[in-house]
Formats: structure tokens, sequence, C-alpha cells
């Protein structure tokens, strides 16, 4: 049973300042719309741009010792569940708070295990300002109209403070010089993303645990062509260049930026806006989880052995 319109977000957004309901206009352009689906492709779409210079690879692919390597759906997951929490919470929140430390933390240990590739400040920059304008730039990609003024305006205000939430983990200092407006948002992406960064020879190992991990989750094996076309068609030239892997051809492209542009007209134009956050779908389906695992666990051990054999027969 619906409490709340049909389509309530893009009015509650028209009754908000975004120098001061900056936190739920960030949470209302994307906790609501995204799912558990579209969680993984963003990760696919998006973690690429993040390790192009091959300090950030080294570290991340670690000699294929890393994460990425040998619990890749377990890194998606991780990814997603900080992202989830920042959009719902914001940069004020505790738990925003929290999980960015954790990151820190995180951070700095491996720092001291590669010693320079944490210490640059424009990666950090570069990734924050990355998730201030992800979405702005492939609605502009698919044929889309971008951010309206207010959201743009939002995003910098959400994600300048989400900014002083980090530190260099090879410093220990405070990031600076991100941007103070969207348009500086955007020049900044487009010089970090112009440079040469030289040889990247992780770029296929890189592409394989982007590619494999979304199309094993979500498609059965013979559309694992598939997955992978819709994530190729949507990487931008610089990607291509940077890990020296072929550009897909014009057909792939299409299909990959239709399919995103049929989706996010769907979500926004037709379909009914989601009454909760992902976020809260999840902590709903984990209680309902726990509140049967006590009830299964209350049933005298014969009824509850019996219903166990009845259920994996």
């Amino acid at each position: 049973m619906r409490t709340k319109p049909r389509k309530w977000i893009e009015a509650e957004l028209e009754q908000l300042d975004p120098h001061v309901d900056y936190e739920r206009i960030v949470a209302l352009g994307t906790s609501y719309y995204v799912s558990d689906f579209l969680m993984d492709y963003i990760y696919a779409l998006t973690f690429p741009n993040f390790i192009a210079p091959a300090r950030g690879a080294e570290a991340v692919l670690r000699a294929g010792t890393g994460k990425i390597y040998t619990a890749p759906n377990k890194r998606m997951d991780d990814t997603g569940r900080h992202m989830l929490i920042w959009w719902e919470n914001g940069p004020s929140h505790p738990a925003t708070q929290r999980s960015v430390e954790s990151l820190n933390r995180l951070h700095e240990h491996w720092a001291k295990q590669y010693p320079g590739n944490f210490s640059h400040n424009e990666d950090y920059v570069y990734t924050l300002c990355y998730e201030a304008a992800f979405m702005h730039r492939m609605r502009l990609r698919i044929g889309l109209p971008g951010f309206p003024e207010k959201v743009q305006m939002a995003s910098v205000e959400f994600w300048s403070r989400m900014a002083k939430l980090f530190r260099n983990a090879g410093t220990g200092e405070p990031l600076h010089g991100f941007p103070a407006d969207f348009a500086g948002i955007m020049a900044y992406m487009d010089d970090y993303e112009a440079r040469d960064w030289g040889d990247n020879s992780h770029g296929g190992a890189v592409m394989e645990r982007m590619l494999t991990p979304f199309a094993e989750r979500h498609f059965p094996r013979l559309l694992h062509p598939v997955a992978r076309a819709m994530v190729l068609g949507m990487y931008p030239d610089h990607i291509f260049r940077t890990y020296g892997i072929a550009r897909p051809g014009p057909i792939t492209r299409w299909f990959a930026q239709s399919f995103m542009k049929v989706g996010l007209t769907m979500s926004e134009r037709y379909l009914p806006d989601p009454e909760v956050t992902l976020a809260e779908k999840h902590r709903q389906a984990r209680a309902a989880k726990a509140q049967t695992h006590v009830r299964h666990a209350d049933r005298p051990r014969a009824i509850r052995e019996a219903e166990d054999v009845a259920a994996t027969s």
C-alpha cells in the first residue's frame, strides 16, 4: 500500500534549497532510484576510472592477491555499501563519517605496503569529483538532460564536505583543491582524464575484474557477452586509451547507451517513484531474514529437521 504519490521525488526536490538541503537532494537523486543490479553496473562502469594511473591499479590488484581477485563479489558489495551509506545519510551523519574513516585507515594500511602510491592529492580529488558528476555526464552521453542547476549546486555542497572527511593516506594531510563550483568539477575531471599516465600494464586485468563479476552475478553464461557489451559500450574514450584496449564498435555503444537511456526514462517518467531507499530495503530484508531464523529456531527440533529435509528435497 503506497503512502506517497506515484511521482513524489521531483515534487519534493522543487521545495528544497541546494545550499541548505543538499544532503536530502543528493539522497533523493540516488538512494531511491538505484537497485542492486544498478549498483553493480555503476561499480563496473566507474572503478576503472579511479585507477587509470598505474600506481592505483598496482595497489588494488596487488599482483593477483587483492580482494578484487580473491573475493570480487565482496569487493563489489563493499564499495556499494559505502556509497549507499553516503548517499542516504550525507557527510554530516556519524554513519558516513565512520564509513569514510574506515576507508582512511584501510588506505593508510596499504600506503605502507605501496609507498608513494597513495600520496597524490589529485587522485583523491578526481575520485570525489567523479562521484559528484558521474550521473550528470552519463545522462549527457546518452542524450538525456544533465543535472538541473539546483542538483549541480547541491552536489558541490555535498561532495566538498565529503572531501573534508578524507585524508591523504600517504602524507596524512587533509585533501585540498576540491573545485568551488560544478563547472570546476567538470574541468577538473577533463584535465585529469586528458593526461598521459603512461603505460598501465594492468589494463586487461582491471577490465576482467570489473566485467566478470558483474556478468556472473546478473546474467546466465550465454548472455555474458551482452553484459560485457553493456559495460564496454559505456566507457569514455580515455579508458580505452589508458588501458590500451580496443574501443567497441558503434553497435555495441548504441546498445549500451540505449539500454541506459530507456532504463532511466522509464524510472523517471513512467514507473512510480520508490518510497524507501535501497539501503532501507536491505535493512528490511535482513530484519525479515532474522525474524524467520528466530521463528525457525524456536520450533521443536524434530519439526525443524523435517522442514529442512523438505526444503532440500
